[in-house]
């Protein structure tokens, strides 16, 4: 690293720090007026705002999707790779942003703002990308179909969480939804001429939770009864049941998807009923992390003093669209600990966490650490060949 990158990164450091206050604001407005997938009209507008007083040019809406947005500034350092920033700020039904996206959003924002202010005459174009709906919605999925990330070298977030880690794998997941039909029948007077969907029902949940020991152990199957009949004295007619599918190898993911259909397919013929299967909402690929920006990452943290909790890459995983991102786009998704370890996502705990004085300041390093990351892709060519190298290699498409 040469003096002048190092100044730069303190520049990057102190400017951050300098948005601390706005970060904030932009965390405590999201959080009070939560908005679900696809519903992000005032967290849209509010980043897109925000990020053209900063000298952003701003495109809204973006890929058929009233809540995405792309923000862009080219440096005047001349030509360079394309690195965006990844914003999410939807939040869940009930229980509003305890996943965190308002401080997502927040930390987005500084990052890029920090950038811009500190080194505009950075090589490259510097980018905000606002993704609607990862709650299950899929919205970078549809962006990715639209062209949107087309020429974007690079992308990252970073996400609270209950632990510090910068290098993490993610789940491939699938939500399938299986309709087992017989015949209703008076289940006391005549039994004998009804045909029992709920026995199919029964015998797939039992054939899935013993395929599971010859599962390897990246994969998960996890499922429920949505509905089991209509009443204990009718032979049930109709049973549905909803799994979610997930892996971590894409090739995998595809095979287990199978499994469980063969799994309902035979109970359905054993039990003499028809079984109907159906995919519900977007599929989230496996996430590929960028090995090489995560090491720039870690170098950063160190700059800073921050340091990892020393979870492996598949601890504690879940799923996130931002798979599909990275089997087309180098791809980054470090987490950082808002709260203890016991406070996790999706909780009443994570939610307290998410305003709290310790999730600020985790929320602080982590944008710097970023921030700082963002620079060394835009301005090091030999990192981002790096990057480009080992994206091909690890097989994204």
């Amino acid at each position: 690293m040469t003096r002048d990158n190092n100044a730069a990164k303190a520049a990057i450091a102190r400017q951050t720090q300098n948005l601390a206050g706005e970060m904030a604001r932009i965390n405590k407005a999201l959080f009070e007026k939560p908005e679900l997938c696809y519903q992000e009209t005032f967290a849209a507008g509010l980043l897109c705002e925000k990020l053209t007083g900063e000298g952003f040019v701003v495109r809204a809406p973006l890929a058929g999707l009233s809540t995405a947005f792309a923000a862009s500034r080219k440096g005047t350092g001349g030509k360079g790779p394309k690195i965006a920033l990844i914003a999410e700020y939807d939040a869940l039904p009930q229980i509003g942003h305890a996943c965190g996206h308002s401080l997502i959003a927040a930390t987005a924002f500084g990052a890029a703002a920090a950038i811009a202010r500190a080194t505009p005459d950075h090589p490259g174009t510097l980018m905000v990308i606002g993704t609607p709906a990862e709650e299950g919605g899929g919205g970078k999925v549809k962006m990715i179909e639209e062209g949107v990330f087309k020429g974007v070298d690079a992308a990252i977030m970073v996400h609270p969480s209950n632990k510090t880690r910068v290098v993490a794998r993610m789940f491939a997941v699938t939500e399938q939804v299986f309709t087992f039909t017989g015949k209703a029948a008076h289940a006391a007077a005549f039994p004998y001429k009804g045909v029992n969907a709920l026995d199919a029902g029964v015998l797939f949940y039992n054939a899935v939770s013993t395929m599971r020991q010859q599962l390897k152990e990246e994969a998960r199957v996890h499922g429920i009864f949505t509905h089991g009949g209509d009443a204990p004295n009718i032979i049930p007619e109709r049973v549905e049941m909803a799994f979610y599918i997930r892996a971590l190898d894409r090739d995998y993911f595809r095979e287990v998807i199978a499994k469980v259909r063969q799994c309902a397919q035979g109970a359905a013929k054993a039990a003499g009923c028809k079984v109907t299967i159906k995919q519900r909402g977007m599929v989230y690929e496996p996430f590929y992390p960028s090995h090489p920006m995560g090491r720039a990452f870690r170098e950063n943290m160190a700059i800073i003093r921050a340091k990892e909790d020393g979870f492996s890459e598949t601890e504690e995983i879940g799923s996130s669209d931002i798979g599909n991102l990275s089997q087309v786009v180098p791809s980054l998704h470090p987490e950082y600990a808002i709260g203890g370890v016991e406070d996790i996502n999706h909780s009443r705990n994570f939610l307290a966490a998410v305003m709290s004085k310790k999730g600020a300041v985790a929320a602080m390093d982590m944008t710097k650490a970023m921030a700082m990351t963002v620079y060394d892709l835009l301005v090091n060519p030999r990192l981002m060949a790096e990057t480009k190298r080992a994206f091909k290699g690890a097989g994204a498409k």
